[in-house]
């Protein structure tokens, strides 16, 4: 699972309830100071990174909703589109035009998702049908690939703050339903350039959701 760069950062109101509060602001903010300095213990991938001031996301999951982490880009493939991002401790995520589609380190991870429809209704602030398909590695170490058919509809506007800046948005909201699970998945999209800073998405059934808001460089 994710752990806190710092000593556990005390949250009053959760980033998995993805509100664009004041109150949530202030958490994510107080986040930042300690991406001043990189743990000297952290994994040196991550450290590789944050010397490369590789752009980051703030992660939340709601089974530990007492600790914020900061993941950092660790590489993107220029096949795929897919960045992974990578925490202190190792853990990683991989999104796609900022839909998740992996994690690594979490248990029961999700091992790879194909997402091209509802991403494409998501970065259009689009609504439509779609079809994922998400393969998750089980407690035999086997993989198993699940369907699910997805409702994605906008909603209304908001604004989100990137470190002080302000960005208007919309809320997009994906609904998923397959015998394995059901699942609301929400984005706030930046209109005309189709930008996801901050998200509340389901992993698995055993992480549950994660939420991210993307961070301005850790450097500054």
């Amino acid at each position: 699972m994710l752990k806190a760069l710092l000593p556990a950062v005390a949250i009053a109101a959760s980033l998995a309830a993805c509100s664009s509060d004041p109150q949530t602001q202030q958490i994510i903010k107080g986040a930042i100071p300690f991406q001043k300095r990189a743990p000297a213990t952290a994994n040196p991938l991550f450290l590789a990174a944050y010397e490369a001031d590789a752009p980051g996301v703030a992660a939340v999951t709601e089974q530990n909703t007492s600790a914020i982490a900061v993941l950092l880009r660790q590489a993107r493939s220029d096949v795929s589109g897919v960045d992974t991002m990578i925490a202190a401790d190792g853990s990683q995520l991989m999104l796609k035009s900022g839909v998740l589609v992996g994690t690594r380190g979490f248990g029961n991870d999700l091992m790879a998702a194909e997402v091209s429809e509802s991403t494409a209704l998501i970065q259009s602030v689009g609504s439509g049908v779609a079809t994922r398909l998400m393969t998750f590695i089980n407690g035999n170490d086997n993989t198993e690939t699940r369907a699910f058919k997805c409702d994605v509809y906008p909603g209304g506007t908001d604004s989100v703050f990137v470190g002080d800046t302000p960005v208007s948005t919309r809320m997009v909201t994906e609904h998923c339903r397959g015998g394995y699970a059901e699942f609301f998945n929400y984005y706030w999209v930046v209109p005309h350039r189709g930008e996801i800073v901050q998200s509340t998405q389901w992993a698995s059934p055993l992480t549950g959701k994660l939420s991210l808001r993307k961070v301005p460089s850790v450097r500054n």
